[in-house]
């Protein structure tokens, strides 16, 4: 029989029976869960002793394959399956775990960096001098304990950079050779996974990350695991390999023997690589003939109209059709059962403000734009109730599921508030102890759920010998439900009663905190830059009218706010930062609504959430919301091929989002032009002007 025209389950069978990697490409609801599903069943109807291990992300996904999948068929997440791979070999972990913690060497970018352009490359290079000074103090205090020397400022560094690069470097020198000696002089059996997000380097122990770092450089560093790995497996699958890190796709292709062939398949679409964590594509490993492709053009999920419009979107070429359910009987649904439909609703943005001061004016236009998108969203909200909303976090949502306070300490001091939220409360390991109470929220009942909270505590010392201390436990956990407990007091009291240890990175952000609210605390001249922001005096230009108009400031002038202004306002925003992140007025209940949010399904979801089990209805709010520099959405609305990688991933994210329906979907976007409007309009079947 001709191969291509199998099935792409059959294909994959008959690529397995010939030895041979492969990678199943296929779009949303094309049912790759159940393929990786009938493939191990039917690979095992015709060799039953083939050893397989599939590999997902989450231990939720990695219970859903189980219960899918029937025999003995090691089902794990990549975590778990790479743990149980290097963790026996002790000697090996330490001597690559100090590549978890060195720093490299700082290289300043020239002019041709910077198109020529000397004053973006000052700014540029100090910014970047800076970050990797910030990096220095932290290792340092970390490794040696010490404090290190304040950053030069930007006016001193431009007289002698290539001093202070030379200085910067000899201390990451320094602080590199003692985190080898320091590493060396450690037992092996002292190194553990610590099952938490952070790698800790004097209770030397690997997070998540450190993991595959670690394994990835075992498996290149000593071939004798990838023996070991391949004389276990006959067959390793990973489901949404597009969401697998990259260099763990790469070492299991490049660092098995090949003459004891493991088949590696993957399962995914690199559609839906919306995380910058993955390896995103497999494209280069099938270039280099090291993966066959399998498309799946199947969709089982979404009606005709919102596949053909999803299918707009997708940047690999493969068009999706509509693939009817088997409805068990031998009868399959019918077609009209699937029918939906696909609307545009839009505004027009008001036109905006202009009275010369950029800096209000573009304050003033943002309200004005945000208050128009709310109102479209309000109103297309109630024209369509039951609608699922799928839109970037931001305040409006934040305040109706219980985190608005938590949104706008961030919003005030990022333009991005919610990657900066999940990356800043997860360093502070907020996330571990809501994984902790939500595991206990489970029980009774979820013998899975139990056990992985056991297995979190025991890894962090805390006993559980008898029946007192599982009552105890038990009060413990229920404690955090309280409402008006502040949030960072009870990641404190956690840390006394050893539901977590603190983290290195953890320790860190707390130094450096405490570090710059004492150094801004003795600064004279930050003290009357901030009494007059507080006094009314919110930009430069009002700033040095008000110096020039009064004699009581001492410190601060006009040629001070020409040079220092934009840094001084940044420690301003961060002090109002962290005060308040820190503030007993902050409530824990907005943390766990926070990730209650980010985990779960409601009235309201977001872009970053949108992978996942479709949804009836969805009123999807085509808007950057700001993200101007990582999103542009008007380009998707184009027949141009995308070049760019703003263009690709905008693309992505609005197949992502689309595809997640059903039956229905309504968009609703604010145009900034009538020509805007007459674009993407030619994209819809139906368009509605409110």
């Amino acid at each position: 029989m001709d191969s291509q025209k199998l099935n792409p389950v059959d294909r994959i069978v008959e690529l397995v029976s010939g030895g041979e990697n492969f990678v199943l490409q296929g779009g949303a609801g094309s049912g790759k869960t159940e393929s990786l599903k009938r493939v191990v069943q039917k690979v095992l109807k015709t060799n039953p002793n083939l050893r397989i291990a599939c590999i997902t992300h989450t231990n939720k996904a990695a219970d859903e394959i189980a219960d899918r999948v029937s025999g003995d068929i090691k089902v794990s997440t990549i975590h778990s399956f790479l743990g149980q791979m290097i963790s026996p070999f002790k000697k090996n972990i330490q001597q690559v775990f100090p590549k978890l913690f060195e720093l490299p060497e700082f290289v300043a970018f020239g002019d041709d960096h910077y198109d020529g352009d000397e004053k973006v490359r000052k700014k540029k290079e100090h910014d970047r001098f800076k970050k990797a000074h910030g990096q220095l103090e932290n290792r340092r205090r970390t490794v040696f304990g010490e404090d290190t020397e304040k950053v030069t400022g930007k006016r001193d560094y431009d007289k002698a950079p290539d001093t202070y690069n030379a200085q910067l470097n000899g201390l990451i020198g320094e602080v590199n050779k003692k985190i080898y000696d320091k590493i060396a002089a450690r037992q092996p059996n002292e190194f553990f996974y610590n099952d938490t997000s952070f790698d800790n380097f004097n209770d030397p122990s690997y997070g998540h990350d450190g993991l595959i770092a670690l394994a990835c450089n075992i498996f290149e560093s000593f071939p004798l695991l990838g023996r070991i790995v391949s004389n276990q497996h006959d067959c390793i699958f990973i489901d949404e390999y597009q969401d697998t890190n990259a260099d763990v796709v790469r070492v299991l292709l490049r660092c098995l023997p090949e003459n004891a062939k493991t088949i590696i398949g993957l399962f995914g679409d690199s559609e839906q690589a919306i995380y910058s964590d993955g390896i995103g594509s497999a494209q280069s490993h099938i270039d280099a003939k090291e993966l066959i492709l399998v498309e799946k053009d199947d969709n089982y999920r979404c009606s005709p109209q919102v596949i053909d419009f999803s299918n707009k979107f997708r940047t690999d070429g493969l068009k999706q059709d509509v693939a009817l359910k088997s409805l068990g009987d031998g009868t399959f649904e019918p077609l009209e059962s699937r029918e939906g439909s696909v609307k545009l609703v839009y505004d027009l943005a008001p036109v905006e403000v202009d009275t010369g001061n950029k800096a209000e004016d573009r304050k003033t236009n943002l309200a004005l734009y945000r208050g128009a998108l709310d109102a479209l969203v309000e109103k297309t909200a109630s024209d369509y109730p039951g609608y699922v909303q799928l839109k970037l976090t931001n305040k409006s949502i934040a305040n109706d599921v219980g985190f608005g306070m938590l949104y706008k300490i961030f919003d005030n001091r990022y333009s991005e508030p919610r990657d900066r939220m999940r990356k800043t409360l997860d360093r502070l390991q907020f996330g571990e102890l809501i994984d902790l109470v939500a595991l206990h929220r489970s029980l009774p009942g979820d013998r899975r759920s139990y056990n992985r909270l056991i297995t979190k505590l025991r890894k962090r010392g805390f006993s559980i010998a008898s029946v007192a201390d599982k009552a105890k436990l038990d009060e413990m956990l229920r404690s955090f439900g309280s409402k008006d407990r502040a949030a960072y007091e009870a990641i404190e009291h956690a840390a006394e009663c050893g539901l977590i240890r603190v983290s290195d990175s953890h320790k860190a952000f707390v130094d450096r905190r405490n570090e710059f609210l004492t150094r801004l605390a003795d600064d004279p001249v930050f003290a009357e830059f901030e009494e007059l922001h507080q006094n009314g005096h919110r930009t430069k230009l009002q700033m040095s009218k008000e110096v020039a108009a009064t004699t009581s400031m001492k410190h601060v002038n006009a040629e001070m706010l020409e040079q220092e202004y934009d840094d001084r306002l940044n420690d301003l925003k961060q002090k109002n930062f962290l005060k308040s992140l820190f503030s007993t007025e902050l409530a824990l209940s907005e943390i766990l609504a926070f990730y209650e949010y980010e985990d779960s399904e409601g009235e309201f979801s977001t872009m970053h959430k949108t992978k996942g089990t479709g949804i009836e209805n969805v009123l999807l709010v085509i808007d950057e919301y700001g993200w101007t520099t990582e999103y542009d959405f008007m380009s998707c609305f184009s027949k141009d091929i995308p070049k760019s990688k703003r263009e690709i991933v905008s693309r992505k994210l609005l197949y992502v989002s689309a595809s997640r329906t059903k039956k229905n979907l309504v968009c609703a976007r604010l145009m900034k032009s009538r020509e805007e409007a007459e674009q993407i309009s030619s994209f819809f079947p139906e368009t509605i002007k409110l």
